[in-house]
């Protein structure tokens, strides 16, 4: 049952059963339509596009932009300091946009994502170890944690001592609590904030360091306030989606024991596999909301400026139109363009690091342990309540 939403008596698809499990939502949604007017847990009236067609050009559509400036006055809620909420790369659009991406796109050349492989073989390497010695562990803080959390701050150059709060940040800042994500956003905005004057006063090879010194093609460096909200999301957005794949994967795994040993049998169709489990539970269930700069109409739904649309990358993964038999896992899916990185000016940058991690991490884990088992009832396990990234918190298994 949806439940109604008290500020705008909308309809809002993100209730209990939602966040248990939310593929019976998607698949009535895709009966009633491409696009719906529903609303949010914090309140917000949204259009949430749900069809994979229109998803697809939504999420490559101009006239859909990210900064808050273009809502209208049903937006209301922020979470986000005032700092971060614009002049950075994942809530500006336009020739800014462009701007930003250059300086993040010096981290993720593919010669670079090439170097990183022996190191994240290492760290998963390391981690597989230590479950194997205990017989067994969580798969979330053991594994699905630690891999991206370490391969992140070594991008951005955060010390080893200073790593362990980010899962509690993300956690909190990504839940259906206002007022905890306001608290852990600050939290994480001082740590950047002292993260950089560090790396001005003492530079070394990273990522924030570079960011310091680099200029764009008009001799200009990035201000401060870029500079504090690239390092913002990249801490937020670079490993928090890639802790819930590798969960979600290793649950679909242990559920499907055939995939796995089909890629225990044939390695080289893990790449294919990676795909496929991204599409058929994805942890990133909704792009960052948008806002309509014009009338406009999507999926026979009339847009006014100033709306907000939602794409639910969730719902358009498990498309029947889109996809033959969308709730089979399909490991040789022909034409899988999954939407779980986006698509667009605003697609993933670090698109081929998470697969790097998600390709060693799953590969490791079915070759090493063939007997894996979830340690408690499935029913049992604690998923995060966000409506954006989806993500067990406990995930305890035997080996």
């Amino acid at each position: 049952m949806t439940s109604k939403c008290p500020v705008h008596n909308l309809d809002s698809p993100y209730d209990e059963e939602w966040f248990a499990d939310p593929y019976p939502t998607y698949e009535r949604l895709h009966e009633e339509g491409p696009i719906h007017r529903v609303c949010l847990p914090d309140g917000s009236p949204i259009w949430l596009i749900t069809r994979y067609d229109e998803a697809s050009e939504a999420l490559k559509d101009r006239r859909l932009v990210r900064n808050r400036r273009y809502a209208d006055s049903d937006y209301t809620n922020e979470m986000l300091p005032e700092i971060v909420r614009s002049g950075n790369l994942h809530m500006e659009d336009g020739p800014l946009h462009t701007r930003l991406r250059r300086f993040m796109n010096f981290a993720f050349t593919p010669k670079r994502m090439a170097d990183l492989v022996p190191r994240i073989q290492q760290v998963v390497g390391d981690l597989l170890d230590e479950i194997e010695r205990k017989g067994g562990g969580d798969i979330m803080s053991d594994l699905a944690a630690p891999l991206p959390i370490t391969m992140t701050a070594d991008i951005l150059g955060v010390p080893d001592t200073s790593r362990a709060d980010f899962r509690a940040w993300s956690d909190a800042m990504l839940g259906k609590d206002p007022a905890a994500a306001r608290v852990a956003a600050g939290k994480l905005l001082a740590f950047v904030e002292e993260l950089i004057e560090v790396k001005k006063k003492e530079p070394a090879d990273d990522l924030i360091s570079y960011w310091i010194s680099a200029r764009d093609n008009e001799g200009q460096p990035l201000t401060d306030q870029e500079m504090i909200g690239m390092t913002f999301f990249l801490l937020l957005g670079g490993y928090d989606t890639t802790v819930g794949q590798i969960g979600a994967s290793v649950l679909a795994l242990i559920n499907n024991p055939e995939k796995a040993q089909e890629m225990r049998e044939n390695p080289d169709i893990i790449p294919a596999a990676v795909e496929e489990l991204m599409r058929w539970d994805g942890s990133t269930h909704s792009g960052i909301r948008r806002f309509a700069i014009e009338d406009m109409t999507i999926g026979g739904a009339d847009i006014k400026a100033g709306q907000q649309v939602i794409i639910s990358l969730g719902a358009a993964n498990r498309d029947p139109e889109r996809f033959e038999c969308p709730a089979e896992i399909r490991l040789d899916r022909p034409d899988n363009q999954q939407l779980g990185f986006g698509r667009g000016p605003h697609h993933c940058p670090g698109k081929e690091l998470a697969r790097n991690e998600l390709r060693i991490a799953l590969g490791e884990v079915v070759r090493r342990f063939p007997n894996i088992k979830c340690a408690v009832p499935q029913e049992e396990l604690d998923w995060r309540p966000s409506w954006l990234i989806r993500v067990p918190r406990q995930f305890p298994v035997t080996v």
